[in-house]
């Protein structure tokens, strides 16, 4: 060992063994934990996806900029009100067209003001102009306007929040059918397995004279089966990674381990208040009220057409015309006054506009009257989906009990040459049969859950 290194060598050895044995057992616990947690693979929750999905997700990002558009909206309308401050400056140069010209005028083709008018001298004129202008009173159209420009800012979060609430309903649906597809993968596993044994077993039997060659073509026929079924699970199960991988916004073939254990929160059944969280907290009904509310801000805005605009303006000019070798001519000006619009008649075109905004009021209402009969519908069903799923596991697990027995009893009697071969194979069906409704009815379950709280208008 290098010596410089013996001295720090020594240190180590002997803080190592001053430790006391519960410091040492310490370590040695976190060095196996930290392996453990090496060794295990990383799984996607539902709520990890849901996160995802939440940042990454096209639909979303449009939604998110509506809201940035519909915010800019507020300050165009608020500008109408604001002062208008305009600069105009300019510059032209008029070249001489014909000297001859000047010199056949007699007296006055000496004089610069006329040269410079007929063509035949040089002039620079420089332009300047500085208007302001204000609205001091438009009938309130411009205060309405923003009133209009506010509202359409909560209408479109309320399409945000209408697209989260659909985003986290695809993916938890995604989430699900890559699940069952998983689970039936297991059931199939297991299936596949035994009718492998009991394929082997019937030839066995076969050879020992005991057993017949259909036992063994049934047997046979029952592992193809089953191994098609194996297929199309293995199938279903990678298009539903790649549909959950799309609706989370990631890359189609981006690899996903699933949590086996994932549960939809499930929450107390009280039908009445169910229905009136939805028709309070629907995404869809809350839009169609802000139109209505929308629709009535304009109805006030076209009420006001005929309402007088007035208006107050101040412009000053600067004009230099300087003529090359002569004088220039400087004018400058100030104008300012106040400026009043009132359209007294407009051949009822105001009145029009006000029975026409009026009618897409009483519009608005009969949607929302539809809207909320099926949202009382769908609550309902919902509900009548999460209690039918609950009564199919029940019953699916009970049926997995009586099946595994039937298959027992099926191959004790086979064994001892006093049942038959197709006995086990009906017996193995109907076990696989049962785990697969049980897998069917916990994926309905937690969908329909999905669905209630989509039904809800609440998050998850």
């Amino acid at each position: 060992m290098n010596k410089k290194l013996l001295p720090k060598f020594l240190v180590v050895c002997f803080l190592l063994s001053s430790l006391p044995v519960n410091a040492e057992e310490v370590i040695n616990k976190n060095i196996e934990v930290k392996s453990k947690v090496e060794v295990l693979k990383p799984f996607l929750t539902l709520f990890d996806a849901i996160d995802i999905a939440v940042k990454n997700n096209y639909n979303l990002k449009l939604a998110a900029e509506r809201i940035n558009v519909a915010k800019y909206q507020i300050t165009e309308n608020a500008a109408q009100g604001l002062p208008q401050l305009n600069i105009t400056t300019g510059y032209n140069r008029q070249d001489p067209v014909s000297a001859n010209l000047a010199n056949n005028s007699g007296g006055l083709g000496n004089n610069p003001q006329f040269a410079a008018l007929i063509g035949s001298a040089r002039v620079n004129t420089f332009q300047n102009q500085v208007s302001l202008s204000q609205v001091l009173f438009a009938g309130f159209r411009i205060v309405d306007g923003i009133k209009l420009a506010n509202v359409n800012v909560i209408l479109a979060e309320e399409g945000f929040r209408q697209t989260r609430h659909d985003v986290v309903s695809n993916v938890s649906t995604s989430y699900y059918n890559a699940l069952k597809a998983s689970q039936l993968i297991q059931v199939n596993n297991v299936a596949l397995k035994q009718a492998e044994i009991h394929v082997d077993q019937a030839k066995r039997l076969e050879v020992a004279g005991v057993g017949i060659k259909l036992d063994v073509v049934r047997a046979s026929n029952q592992l193809v089966n089953t191994q098609l079924q194996l297929s199309q699970a293995l199938n279903t199960y990678e298009k539903s990674k790649k549909s959950l991988n799309l609706n989370m916004g990631r890359e189609i073939d981006y690899p996903i381990e699933l949590n086996t254990e994932t549960k939809v929160p499930t929450f107390a059944i009280n039908e009445n208040k169910m229905l009136q969280d939805a028709l309070q907290n629907r995404s869809e009904l809350r839009q169609l009220r802000l139109r209505r509310e929308m629709d009535e801000i304009n109805t006030t805005i076209q009420s006001r057409g005929n309402w007088p605009t007035v208006s107050a303006n101040a412009s000053y000019n600067l004009t230099d015309n300087a003529v090359v070798n002569s004088n220039s001519n400087n004018q400058q000006n100030l104008r300012y006054g106040l400026n009043m619009n009132w359209p007294v008649f407009d051949g009822l075109l105001t009145y029009a506009r006000v029975q026409r905004s009026q009618n897409s009021v009483i519009q608005d209402q009969i949607s929302i009257d539809q809207l909320q009969q099926s949202v009382i519908l769908e609550v309902k069903q919902a509900l009548l989906d999460v209690q039918e799923a609950k009564e199919r596991a029940i019953l699916a697990n009970s049926s997995i009990g009586l099946a595994e027995e039937s298959l027992r009893i099926a191959k004790v009697r086979y064994d001892n040459g006093i049942g038959i071969s197709l006995d086990v194979i009906d017996a193995q069906g109907s076990l696989n049969q049962a785990k697969s409704n049980l897998v069917n009815a916990d994926f309905d379950l937690n969908i329909g859950r999905v669905k209630l709280y989509r039904a809800m208008g609440v998050d998850i």
